[in-house]
């Protein structure tokens, strides 16, 4: 689990990228710097985060797997009819349970290094141009830096 202060600056972040992107729910997940996957470590949304919170997420799975491991805001029309993209059982039924398909996420760099991504989800016909890619890789380096003060 995080530190108090990385979990506070976590949520601020999620609730922030929801309210700004108008999504139905922002996702943070976050490697660890002796980890090979990334954890969900705060959520924001519709029926809370119980159901994200600790959920893990395995090198390149789900669009925030995609965004660290190319190092670039990435998207999906639809994540469930994605190919590209593989998807772990759990989050596969978070976004049917929760009705999201679209799903865009961006990389969190700290100190230079990808640390983490941030998603945003939303209902089937969410699309991101690359004006829209652009805001939110600027919003994700802001969010980036506020993480790295609460974990300094």
């Amino acid at each position: 689990m995080p530190s108090p202060d990385l979990a506070a600056a976590a949520a601020h972040v999620v609730g922030a990228a929801r309210d700004r992107f108008g999504v139905r729910r922002a996702a943070l997940f976050w490697r660890d710097a002796d980890a090979d996957h990334l954890t969900c470590i705060a959520s924001a949304g519709e029926g809370g985060a119980e159901r994200w919170l600790g959920r893990t997420l395995a090198a390149g799975v789900g669009m925030a797997g995609r965004a660290v491991a190319e190092g670039r805001p990435v998207w999906s029309r639809d994540l469930l009819a994605d190919p590209r993209v593989p998807i772990a059982a759990w989050l596969r039924e978070r976004l049917e349970a929760e009705d999201l398909r679209s799903v865009a996420a961006a990389p969190l760099r700290v100190g230079g290094v990808v640390r983490g991504a941030l998603g945003l989800l939303a209902p089937a016909g969410r699309s991101y141009d690359d004006a829209d890619l652009g805001r939110l890789a600027r919003f994700a380096d802001e969010a980036a830096r506020e993480l790295e003060r609460a974990i300094a």
